[in-house]
């Protein structure tokens, strides 16, 4: 014996989750509208709802010449494609040039449809083929080459219920294209009816992944708001003790040695005083940017306060290393600047120390590359 479901709550669940989702969507949208990704997974959403009460209205009334058909399918195929694109977006990996061919298959969508409108075996695989794809895509793009564990940890749920939407119309389509008479694009199906309740829990499961993670993209911006240097962009005080800390803890067991650079402008005093501070932050912002260049991918750099920089250098097995460094720093960091019409000369003096040898706690080694820079600057001024 077969269990049936009933089409009518099956077909009013559809629509009642589809709506649900696009309304959840849409106040994610309003929350991080800046989010890469967010707005477009909204539209699909809108597009899914569309396409379903576009389904339902034809298995009531029939459209006549497979309208129906063309629109609900065609709408849905954008909606998908949309998915991919919010999901690479997201990630990241915005392109103009895939953007345009995204937009360049809404029309073809259409062509094939409409080819296809009164044969709904070649259009339903069309389209499930396609949707496959995309859904696929999707969920391996929010899970690929993530930058952390905790960011695959947030997208894992996302991820899973595009790849099992997508397994799930690839199970369709190996029944429907193997001949099976249990498989079709037909609401009198059983298969078709748990197909379409498996799969809207799927997409269920889909938003509330996509909330998660969003939430979690949401809350590092927070954090690295907090721990980011405004005027600069470089990290923080805050951010460089916990860095500093971190980094002890960690070659204490490996007794790796590694270097603490501090390094100020000279002068500085005179730049505020002479042009303005506005000019003044002019100068560190630009300092800023050469420091960025200056240190390898391996460092950390960031801005203690005032006119004060941090460098933390792993890996400097012995001082020629460090003296090496320091005089690229140098040489990154000294030159002529332009400011506000004028030309300034900038210098800037530079100290560091080394752990363990100067010192095996965050304060102490702060002190002595403090002591150091002090040092360099008495020298440079004699």
């Amino acid at each position: 014996m077969t269990l049936q479901l009933d089409i009518t709550t099956l077909a009013l669940m559809f629509i009642t989750l589809a709506i649900t989702s696009f309304i959840v969507m849409f106040l994610i949208w309003r929350i991080n509208r800046n989010m890469p990704g967010v707005l477009l997974w909204m539209v699909a959403t809108l597009l899914n709802t569309a396409s379903a009460l576009t389904t339902l209205l034809n298995a009531q009334f029939g459209w006549a010449d497979g309208w129906g058909a063309l629109v609900g399918s065609s709408i849905s195929l954008t909606a998908n494609m949309l998915v991919l694109e919010g999901a690479l977006r997201f990630r990241g990996h915005e392109s103009r040039r895939r953007w345009q061919f995204f937009l360049a298959l809404i029309p073809l969508f259409l062509v094939i449809t409409w080819l296809f409108r009164l044969d709904p075996h070649a259009r339903g695989v069309f389209h499930d083929s396609v949707t496959l794809v995309f859904q696929l895509s999707a969920g391996t793009a929010l899970i690929w080459r993530t930058a952390s564990r905790d960011e695959l940890q947030a997208n894992l749920l996302a991820a899973i219920a595009s790849i099992l939407i997508g397994l799930l119309i690839a199970w369709r389509l190996a029944l429907v294209l193997g001949g099976s008479e249990l498989a079709g694009w037909g609401t009198e199906s059983s298969t078709s009816q748990w197909y379409l309740f498996a799969g809207a829990n799927f997409h269920v499961a889909w938003i509330f992944g996509l909330s998660v993670a969003c939430y979690y993209r949401s809350r590092q911006q927070v954090m690295l708001l907090a721990r980011e240097d405004s005027l600069t962009g470089l990290p923080n005080r805050r951010w460089i003790d916990e860095k500093l800390s971190q980094t002890l803890a960690e070659t204490q067991r490996s007794d790796e040695q590694f270097a603490v650079i501090m390094l100020d402008i000279n002068d500085f005093k005179q730049v505020n005083d002479r042009y303005g501070h506005s000019a003044g932050d002019k100068v560190l912002a630009e300092l800023a940017a050469r420091l960025r260049r200056a240190v390898r991918d391996s460092d950390f750099a960031g801005r203690l306060g005032g006119d004060e920089f941090f460098i933390l250098a792993r890996q400097i097995e012995n001082d020629d290393l460090l003296t090496q460094m320091v005089a690229r720093i140098r040489q990154h960091l000294n030159g002529k600047m332009a400011l506000n019409g004028n030309t300034i000369d900038i210098r800037v003096s530079i100290g560091a120390a080394t752990f363990p040898v100067d010192g095996d706690t965050p304060d102490t080694l702060l002190g002595e590359a403090d002591t150091s820079m002090y040092r360099d600057k008495k020298r440079q001024k004699q």
